[in-house]
């Protein structure tokens, strides 16, 4: 039987003679790319090999979307935008956009980034194609050279970590007083998402693809993603919560705001899902989302429609959502739709501009790509997670991330314990 080892090595061999072909009928420096359709293997394996790869290439991204239709493996770029891009049928990006435009922003992820990937894996059904992207600048030489950087990972180890030290910012008393503040200001700003950030110092340095292969295993009703622009930081995450999905004109986003836990059996679970769907409170909020986005929809000249809530369950908590469904005009564009949406009072508050103002002034740290938004633009289709159940990786540090919506009606320490329920399923992990 062949080994993996050996099928990746025929592969490798087989996309080099593709391109050296593609070289001699378009010559050194292409202007449009060469796509090759290739035997099923598995991408994860392949990104897991950047962990003890002594030259790695960067920037390497994962993109997983929602319902797993696609998988998505970038390494290296050719191009790179600081603002929002506008797609061509050759040139797609991948990137995204930090929680606020403004201010100081993470090293590594500024307010907006989006880079035109090198070679592009992508797992689609059955189907599984290599891009090699060209815009007359770079040439079949260097998509040679990436390629030959490329290996298969080590032998797997699980992401099990001692964890040294833990520190929250704010802590539980300085949650306590901000959640206090939030309702104080209840006649300006209704809802307002409050957010902690969990540092954790390790015993051993965070592989980021061990970590991501073990969270999305346990959240596959989620968004997977990795974008790691050098070799310092990864910000990886198992989103559930989608900002758009754009298919032609036909747009799906949706209202994602309230949460209960998972009960301990299925009868507990039935009745936390009934007091989801029926909580005033959480109603009152999910609708604040919701009409944030349909209003600036609309705005856009869109047909809009909205179905029931339902409940989504994920690994320790359960949401209440809404499916929102829109018919764009030709003239929308991605960069409408982003700027529209992005951030929505799921992650912000409402009214939107004095939300984001209080977190600015009153949140304790720097929520850099947390709760921003993440994705890829292409000229027929374009999809975006919005950047939450996330954390930002670097040596034996992992910060975690977490949020709140806070409304009247809000306790800080049940608000508090759903910040510990939404990092819950990381914890396991680190710990099994």
């Amino acid at each position: 039987m062949l080994t993996a080892e050996h099928n990746f090595k025929l592969m490798i061999n087989f996309i080099r003679e593709e391109l050296q072909a593609f070289a001699g009928q378009q010559g050194a420096k292409p202007t449009f790319n060469l796509v090759i359709p290739l035997a099923h293997f598995d991408l994860m394996s392949l990104l897991k090999g950047q962990s003890s790869n002594p030259v790695a290439v960067y920037p390497c991204i994962y993109w997983q979307d929602k319902a797993h239709l696609q998988t998505i493996a970038c390494f290296g770029a050719i191009d790179e935008c600081l603002h929002i891009p506008q797609p061509t049928p050759q040139a797609c990006y991948f990137g995204g956009l930090a929680f606020q435009q403004q201010g100081p922003q993470w090293e590594d992820f500024p307010a907006i980034r989006f880079i035109r990937p090198a070679l592009e894996f992508k797992s689609e059904g059955q189907q599984l194609t290599l891009t090699c992207h060209f815009n007359g600048s770079n040439s079949i030489e260097d998509s040679l050279l990436l390629l030959n950087r490329l290996q298969l990972c080590p032998p797997k180890k699980s992401a099990k970590n001692h964890i040294l030290s833990r520190q929250d910012t704010p802590n539980q008393a300085q949650w306590a007083e901000l959640v206090e503040l939030a309702i104080e200001y209840k006649a300006l700003i209704p809802k307002v998402v409050l957010s902690r950030q969990t540092e954790l110092i390790l015993e051993e340095k965070v592989n980021p693809w061990t970590l991501i292969e073990q969270w999305q295993a346990a959240n596959l009703n989620s968004f997977h993603f990795v974008f790691q622009f050098s070799k310092k930081y990864a910000f990886i995450g198992c989103s559930p919560e989608r900002l758009f999905s754009r298919d032609k004109n036909t747009l799906q986003t949706e209202a994602l705001a309230g949460t209960v836990n998972r009960g301990r059996d299925q009868r507990e679970d039935l009745m936390l899902q009934q007091s989801l769907l029926s909580d005033k409170k959480i109603d009152r909020e999910n609708y604040l989302v919701q009409e944030f986005i349909v209003s600036n929809l609309k705005r856009l000249k869109a047909e809009v429609v909205c179905a029931d809530p339902h409940v989504m369950q994920l690994q320790h908590v359960q949401h209440l959502c809404v499916a929102i469904n829109a018919e764009l005009t030709t003239q929308t564009s991605d960069a409408d739709l982003l700027y529209k949406l992005h951030p929505t009072p799921a992650v912000g508050g409402t009214p939107k501009l004095p939300a984001l103002q209080f977190i600015h002034d009153k949140e304790p740290y720097n929520r850099g790509w947390y709760a921003g938004t993440v994705g890829y633009l292409r000229t027929d289709k374009s999809d975006f997670s919005v950047a939450i159940r996330s954390a930002l990786l670097s040596d034996n540090s992992i910060k975690l991330f977490a949020g709140a919506g806070i409304v009247t009606g809000s306790i800080a320490d049940q608000e508090w314990q759903e910040l510990e329920n939404k990092i819950h399923t990381i914890l396991d992990i680190l710990s099994m």
